[in-house]
């Protein structure tokens, strides 16, 4: 756990680092690389809930715990990375955007991936409703920054084959945030019916 700890601060420490400049293509794609490889590596706590083990959040023990902690540091990541892009001029390289566009598809793969198995987890806990409110909670969190750092890259990108690709991406993930949160919200009381995000410009 400690180098867990340290690891996630050696990677704010990267990320912190070009604060003072505007952000390159090559930073961009750095900077979602990191949040793909976060999000890939709570799939296998994800892919650990059982029935048995998942009610253990009430002590703090078990795979939500370390899958809430793993969503605060991605919010914690992309908060610092919305940061770093201030003032980053617009990508108009075809090379560039499509480097940009790729690296957040794979990023949006690889969290609907982990959205999904926590998904289809949801219907081990429909009477357990202690589970729901803090799943939740960070995913709605979580869904606030990501929407955000969406509509930083799609603004900062120029070709529109790429912005095109970020808009549809970006859509998509959003939908699976909202079906996440809606299915852990179920678990603590009725399902309040959610938008559709626009990410159009």
């Amino acid at each position: 756990m400690l180098f867990f700890k340290k690891a996630v601060t050696c990677a704010l420490a990267l990320l912190a680092a070009p604060s003072l400049a505007a952000l390159t293509a090559s930073q961009m794609v750095t900077n979602i690389e990191l949040l793909t490889s976060k999000s890939m590596a709570l799939q296998t706590p994800a892919k650990s809930i059982t029935l048995v083990n998942g009610p253990l959040i009430v002590i703090g023990l078990g795979p939500f715990p370390q899958i809430i902690t793993g969503f605060t540091e991605i919010i914690t990541i992309t908060t610092t990375a919305i940061a770093q892009m201030q003032g980053s001029a617009v990508i108009t390289n075809p090379t560039d955007a499509k480097a940009i566009a790729d690296a957040f598809r794979k990023f949006v793969q690889v969290h609907q991936a982990l959205l999904n198995i926590l998904i289809g987890k949801a219907g081990l806990f429909t009477t357990v409703p202690f589970i729901g409110q803090p799943v939740s909670a960070v995913l709605r969190s979580l869904e606030a920054i990501v929407d955000t750092i969406a509509f930083m890259i799609i603004d900062g990108v120029e070709v529109a084959v790429s912005k095109a690709s970020i808009q549809s991406d970006a859509t998509s993930l959003h939908g699976t945030i909202e079906v996440s949160i809606g299915t852990y919200s179920g678990i603590i009381g009725p399902i309040v019916k959610r938008h559709a995000r626009d990410f159009s410009a």
